[in-house]
């Protein structure tokens, strides 16, 4: 097979995706953003999930911040 033969299929792909029209404009296109945004859900999760679940974690953060800092002896219990 000669390189001649390879550069002529090349040059009929590139062709033919310039020729092809896709989408008529960029408007047309969805992207997966504006899906998730229409679902009204981020990460798979409810506005009301997501509340708890940022709740919990900073409850969490929280008692490990006072546990550390009670361990190295930075405030005392009175």
């Amino acid at each position: 097979m000669t390189n001649k033969g390879i550069s002529d299929n090349l040059d009929d792909i590139r062709s033919d995706l310039i020729e092809e029209d896709l989408f008529g404009s960029f408007d047309d296109v969805p992207s997966p953003a504006s899906q998730r945004v229409e679902q009204k859900r981020i990460f798979g999760l409810t506005a009301g999930e997501r509340m708890i679940l940022s709740i919990m974690l900073f409850i969490a953060v929280s008692a490990m911040s006072v546990a550390l800092l009670l361990l190295t002896s930075t405030i005392v219990i009175p």
